[in-house]
This record gives structure tokens, C-alpha cells and sequence, in this order.
């Protein structure tokens, strides 16, 4: 009997074959990155070419850290800015809150103050029903257009001058504007020649009102008086009464002669109006107690009265040595006081 030989098993996968297919494989990576092959969408880059692209990169670094910088200080900056705005804004509302508050508060008083006025009017009205006006009480009407002065220049003014001078002062002082003024003395006569005449008037200017007050200062300028005032209402009233005007006249003097409810009569008749029964001009009488002469008190009388029948109001001016006010009506009447 014929005997086998033992044959091993035959492994194609053994170490020496791997080893061959590694060697392979590696002498092809090498060739391939010997000959560099150009693969589709892949770009090699050169050492050189790298570095040159990172100092590129750090020199465009430094540029855009500043640019990051000033952008952030604007930043900043715009931020402030919002802020005041806000604080703006907000102290603006305040404001407008504050304004809303006071108009309500404003609307509130002025309420309250129409319905004081409407009690006052009320109570102002029931009071005038119930009470006459003492015409004896108040001050000067300034409600005239046009002023006419008349005034006694005789001797015994001439202590009273500076006073008759300061008093028709304060007259034209509370008729701030009027259209027209006259001044003659009690006899009728214009002091100022260039405007005399019936209907004609001195224009009412600053310059004219001292040019009024310059002449008046010198009495000798104002010619002779007979100290009766009668003759300068006369003249005043017929050439200077406006149909539909305001007109006064200030009567300035001490002294008038003659009958006084004869001559209060005269001026009665001329200074009322025939068809309506008003009177045509206000006449008011300022009196300066200026040395105790006989007719003072009489010429006092008549002003009163006058001044009372011609809707005007009458003042006494008392001058300093002025020996006192007496009345020469009775058995005494020559003695005067010392």
C-alpha cells in the first residue's frame, strides 16, 4: 500500500504577499506626490505662496482692528447722544405736563374770578339802586378832547403863581393825549395870538405843551386882568364848543366881581343847549387861596355852584402864609385877618 505525502494547506493571503501589495501601494503615493498631479477643484499651494497670504492677511488685520475701534467710539458716541435726547425728551414732556397743569390752574382762577367779577357786578349794581352819587366826592372826569384854561393874572395871583403853574401840570398830566388845547386869560383874551380865534386849537404835541408852559411861567405875558372871569367863559364857550365833542374848560383864579347868581345865571343860559337842555362844555374851578381879599369867599361860592351846574368838579389849593379864609358878607367885612 502506497502511502500520501502530507502537503500543507496552500494560504494566498500570507504575510509576504501583504508585504508586496504595501510596497505597491506606497511606491505609488510616492510617485504621485513626485509628479504633482493636477486634480479638478483642488488649488496646492507653495509654502512661499502661504506665508505671502498670512502677512497679507496680518497687514489687512491692523487696519480693520482700527476701523472696529473708531466704530465702536461712534458707537459710543451715538449712544450719548441718544441718552440726552431721552433726558431731553423727557425733561420737555415734564414741561408740557407743567404748562398743561398751570393752563388748568390759569382756567380755574379766571372761573373763578368771572364769577367775583358777576357777584361784584351784582352787588355794585344793587348798591347804585340803592344809593344817590355824592357829587361832591371824586376826582377830575378825563374823558375830554379838547381843554380850554382860563386864567386870573391879577396881583393877588402873584403868590399863587408857581401853584397855578404846577396845577395845570398835573391837568394836562391826567389828559395824557387830547386833540386840541387853548389858554386865554379871564378877560377872553388868547395868550397865544398865532392860534386865537373861534374854532381854532394849539395842537396837543409835547413841544406845544411846553411851549404853553415856557409862556405861562412869565405873568406879565398874560396882559391887565379885571379878575371876572365871566368875559373868558363867554368867549371860550361860543368859539370853542364842538357840536358832539368833549370839551372842558379850567377855571383858575381867587377873585370875580359882580352879582354871583347873576353872573351864575349867565353862564347857565350860555352853556346850555336850547333843544336837548345838555350842556355844551364841562367847566371846572380851581380856586387858589392865595391872600384874604373880600371876594375870595365869594368867588369860592361861585365856583362851587358853577362847577356844580356844568358837570365839573371844583379844587381848593391853599398856599403856604395864606392868612386863613374868612367871610366878609357880614357886619365885619372890612376887617381882614392879620
Amino acid at each position: 500500500m502506497i502511502k500520501k505525502k502530507n502537503r500543507r494547506n496552500t494560504d494566498i493571503f500570507s504575510l509576504a504577499f501583504l508585504d508586496i501589495i504595501a510596497c505597491g501601494f506606497g511606491a505609488i503615493v510616492l510617485l504621485l506626490l513626485i509628479v504633482k498631479p493636477d486634480l479638478p477643484g483642488v488649488k496646492v499651494f507653495s509654502e512661499s505662496e502661504l506665508m505671502q497670504n498670512l502677512f497679507s492677511l496680518q497687514d489687512k488685520k491692523s487696519p480693520l482692528e482700527d476701523e472696529l475701534q473708531y466704530s465702536g467710539q461712534e458707537i459710543t458716541e451715538l449712544q450719548n447722544i441718544l441718552n440726552s435726547k431721552n433726558e431731553e425728551e423727557l425733561k420737555l414732556i415734564q414741561e408740557i405736563e407743567s404748562i398743561r397743569s398751570l393752563n388748568s390752574m390759569i382756567k380755574g382762577v379766571k372761573n373763578d374770578l368771572n364769577l367775583a367779577q358777576q357777584s361784584l357786578t351784582e352787588e355794585m349794581k344793587r348798591i347804585l339802586e340803592n344809593n344817590d352819587r355824592d357829587v361832591e366826592v371824586g376826582g377830575i372826569p378825563v374823558d375830554s378832547e379838547y381843554i380850554v384854561f382860563i386864567i386870573d393874572n391879577s396881583d393877588s395871583m402873584i403868590s399863587a403863581w408857581p401853584y397855578l403853574i404846577k396845577e395845570m401840570n398835573n391837568v394836562l398830566e391826567i389828559h395824557p393825549q387830547i386833540k386840541g388845547i387853548q389858554v386865554m386869560n379871564d378877560q377872553g383874551k388868547y395868550l397865544l395870538p398865532r392860534t386865537s380865534g373861534k374854532g381854532k386849537w394849539i395842537l396837543d404835541t409835547t413841544g406845544s405843551r411846553k411851549n404853553i408852559m415856557d409862556f405861562i411861567k412869565r405873568r406879565a405875558n398874560l396882559g391887565q386882568s379885571r379878575s371876572n372871569p365871566i368875559n373868558g367863559l363867554r368867549v371860550a364857550i361860543n368859539n370853542h364848543f364842538i357840536e358832539g365833542r368833549k370839551v372842558s374848560i379850567y377855571l383858575l383864579g381867587d377873585d370875580i366881581r359882580g352879582d354871583i347868581d347873576l353872573n351864575l345865571r349867565k353862564i347857565e343860559t350860555l352853556n346850555t343847549d336850547r333843544i336837548s337842555g345838555e350842556k355844551k362844555v364841562r367847566i371846572h374851578g380851581i380856586v387858589f387861596a392865595s391872600s384874604a381879599h373880600a371876594n375870595l369867599i365869594g368867588y369860592s361860592q361861585f365856583v362851587r355852584q358853577l362847577t356844580l351846574n356844568n358837570e365839573g368838579s371844583a379844587l381848593w389849593i391853599p398856599i403856604p402864609g395864606h392868612p386863613g379864609w374868612y367871610d366878609c358878607s357880614g357886619a365885619n367885612c372890612g376887617h381882614v385877618a392879620d
